[in-house]
């Protein structure tokens, strides 16, 4: 899983209000980021089962990609819970 910077934005978009492009890039590459998750996912499912039915596999290339899979769910879940923490600050914060 690659990730990339918000390059889409800069400060001066949120300081003339254009909060659009900022919120549109963000959520852009989150579901960019999800999207690659579901594939690794999905590619680690296809080995596990060739593997299952006896097709000719090789174990190292499944062990890898199942591996990157479960390095990026962790890493996912990872950011997720920053985000909700941050979320969770924000929202105790007194106006």
């Amino acid at each position: 899983m690659r990730i990339d910077g918000l390059s889409s934005w800069s400060p001066a978009d949120v300081s003339s209000g254009s909060t659009g492009n900022v919120a549109q890039g963000f959520s852009g590459s989150v579901k960019k980021a999800l999207s690659e998750v579901n594939e690794l996912q999905g590619e680690a499912d296809m080995f596990a089962q060739k593997l299952a039915a006896g097709e000719s596999v090789e174990i190292h290339q499944a062990m890898i990609a199942m591996q990157k899979a479960s390095t990026a769910l962790q890493f996912t879940v990872q950011v997720r819970n920053k985000v909700i923490e941050a979320y969770q600050e924000i929202m105790r914060m007194q106006v």
